[in-house]
């Protein structure tokens, strides 16, 4: 080419709804599903050869005594499809069981930047779920949220137990006091 400038191959290109330019191709889209219906939605949407992505959260629960940790949608309600921007697989989709809508205007629906997604499944990483911010280690600085001690703060002595308690340096009338407290109660400083 002349005059230096170097020609890149570029994918095809289409105008989208609102006079954008869009690459032609699947493109990613937010799906809002029924109640609870998110696991319901991907079924049947991977029987129809749709793409699609349920980001999931470890969560934990707790109930009296008992604890557990189950998965959940990071998302309650919704999750992404991978489609072509054309009427017949937009309608593949809008029309599967479990499927409320495509989230979008009063046009079309509105595509999700890939960047997004690819985030989210690099956090989700091969556990295939997203776990919560980073454990409390020995030496953290930590405030109690609730319960006697809310507002103190206090530093980690002793890591995570079974029981998910650890043991929280404070420092009451000048003098360090060794405090066992449950992890639900502290945050990060």
């Amino acid at each position: 080419m002349e005059g230096g400038a170097t020609r890149l191959d570029a994918p095809a290109l289409t105008v989208a709804p609102h006079g954008a330019v869009a690459e032609a191709g699947p493109r990613w889209y937010v799906v809002q599903t029924k109640a609870r219906a998110e696991q319901k939605a991907v079924e049947f949407l991977s029987r129809k050869a749709v793409v699609t992505f349920l980001p999931r959260l470890l969560v934990r629960h707790r109930h009296a005594s008992r604890r557990w940790y189950a998965l959940e949608p990071l998302f309650p309600g919704y999750l992404f499809a991978h489609v072509v921007p054309a009427a017949p697989a937009l309608s593949r989709v809008r029309w599967t069981p479990g499927v409320r809508r495509l989230l979008g205007d009063d046009e079309a629906p509105i595509p999700v930047p890939d960047d997004i997604v690819l985030y989210l499944r690099e956090r989700q990483g091969n556990a295939g779920f997203i776990a919560p911010g980073q454990p409390l280690q020995p030496g953290m600085a930590v405030r109690f949220r609730e319960g006697p001690f809310a507002l103190l703060e206090g530093i980690i002595e002793r890591p995570t137990s079974r029981a998910d308690r650890v043991r929280v340096l404070l420092t009451l009338v000048n003098f360090p006091v060794a405090v066992e407290a449950d992890v639900e109660d502290l945050e990060q400083v």
